[in-house]
């Protein structure tokens, strides 16, 4: 059952992980179980970080992730971060992002009561939240997010999200929880097209 309220913004705990052993062999199985920059996740999380900034008017840009749930952690295996100011076409990547950023625990942050919701979370103002969780704020310097779950269809398991994560508020509208979803279904589909590989270990 969820435990993150909208009404309250409290989350009284992080959700069990009761798809840990299927979502890491379904990972696996895909070659996604390494952490490593997925060259086409990083290209989806550009693209839709300008179309985003765009449709929401961002001052600043927007962070993109594709966000794989490991094991006990969370990797951005694709990853836009803005450079400078502006949204849209000014956006430049931060090529010197230290890889290190692409890891976060599965303690911090608002993807793991996405994926625990199954639906999109869109927070407007992170700050409205009671229960926010400081290092999502002081590692990307949040103060919006909307993500939404990356669902394998065939089996029903939850990989991870595909979320934006703003450094402003944002007033998140229909538009902007359909886009996500959009970005979140090409990732899908890509990872739905990678060759199945034997696994090599147990988890």
């Amino acid at each position: 059952m969820p435990t993150f309220d909208l009404a309250t913004g409290r989350h009284d705990r992080v959700p069990a992980d009761d798809e840990r052993i299927p979502r890491l062999e379904l990972l696996e199985r895909k070659g996604l179980l390494v952490d490593r920059p997925v060259a086409r996740f990083d290209t989806l999380a550009q693209d839709a970080a300008h179309e985003a900034a765009d449709l929401v008017r961002s001052t600043q840009g927007l962070l993109a992730m594709v966000n794989l749930m490991k094991d006990g952690y969370q990797y951005f295996a694709g990853m836009w971060v803005p450079a400078g100011t502006g949204g849209g076409e000014s956006q430049a990547a931060s090529a010197d992002t230290p890889p290190e950023e692409r890891f976060m625990e599965r303690t911090s942050g608002w993807c793991v009561h996405t994926v625990d919701r199954r639906k999109a979370l869109p927070l407007n103002n992170v700050f409205d939240y009671p229960r926010w969780l400081n290092k999502a704020v002081h590692q990307l310097g949040a103060r919006t997010y909307l993500g939404t779950p990356l669902i394998d269809e065939p089996t029903g398991i939850r990989l991870g999200t595909f979320c934006f994560v703003g450094r402003e508020t944002t007033n998140w509208t229909r538009q902007g929880v359909s886009l996500a979803k959009h970005y979140a279904a090409q990732a899908m589909e890509y990872i739905d097209q990678l060759p199945d590989t034997p696994p090599s270990s147990e988890h």
